[in-house]
């Protein structure tokens, strides 16, 4: 198995172009970065330098993390966006990274669902136009969220999802599979995964319910770990969780199901 790490969750007892090689230090074979806290180029020296990819990327979300709307489906964004979606992919390229994450976005008060689904999947046909991405060896990539911590998330429903990859975009953009949201939601991660794993390219996780390191929830990480391997996938776990103490204190569960099968395998 393949794990990688956030670098803005993870390892914030170090500055953070010092994380790459804590990463790396740490047994972790590859990076994410959510949100880029320095110079693109910088942090392509420092990943080199450590001799650790960049796996992952997210899109700027805009004031979402400030509680607001976000930027990837809201009505009057959309030129923020496809900028941001262009800035993404220029930072992606200089750390050749893998895949970049379009981020979440939420319904705003007084707007309508439609309306919003509307404006992101129009948005996704810009990006196309653009020709942005066939400068990149990136993938872009969609995560469904929880609607525990995020209720008025625009997308919950894997299926919902993967239908409209499926009718418009195949080939163009992929899931992210986080499991902490599947599991929040209440749902069988495996059971999830199994019905999508043909669009799938990423999986992320931490326990629930406080969305801590593993063993600090309820979640059983052995056995679904195993059974997304037993279903095929071979690519990247990414750990996106909250440490409930010092990173390196929190990484007893690394080695071992790093055992489950082998990186190289």
């Amino acid at each position: 198995m393949k794990f990688s790490t956030s670098i803005n969750f993870l390892f914030r007892e170090v500055p953070f172009l010092d994380r790459f090689q804590a990463a790396a230090d740490a047994g972790f074979s590859g990076v994410e970065i959510q949100l880029l806290e320095a110079d693109a180029d910088a942090c392509a020296a420092r990943a080199k330098a450590a001799d650790i990819p960049v796996v992952l990327l997210n899109v700027d979300m805009g004031d979402l993390l400030q509680g607001g709307p976000g930027l990837s489906g809201v009505p009057g964004q959309e030129e923020r966006f496809l900028e941001a979606v262009k800035k993404a992919v220029a930072a992606a390229n200089a750390m050749e990274a893998s895949y970049i994450h379009l981020g979440p976005s939420k319904v705003p008060e007084g707007v309508s669902r439609a309306d919003c689904k509307r404006v992101f999947l129009q948005n996704l046909k810009a990006i196309q136009a653009s020709g942005v991405m066939e400068t990149s060896t990136a993938k872009l990539l969609i995560e469904p969220m929880n609607t525990v911590d995020m209720p008025d998330a625009l997308f919950s429903d894997f299926a919902e999802v993967a239908g409209f990859i499926q009718s418009d975009f195949l080939g163009f953009v992929g899931l992210q599979f986080d499991i902490y949201h599947v599991c929040k939601n209440g749902l069988d991660a495996p059971v999830v995964f199994a019905a999508h794993a043909g669009l799938i390219e990423h999986v992320q996780f931490s326990d629930v319910p406080s969305r801590g390191e593993p063993g600090t929830g309820t979640l059983d990480f052995e056995s679904i770990f195993a059974a997304l391997v037993e279903q095929g996938y071979t690519g990247w776990f990414g750990a996106e969780y909250f440490p409930q103490k010092p990173s390196l204190e929190t990484l007893g569960w690394l080695k071992k199901f790093k055992q489950v099968v082998p990186e190289n395998a």
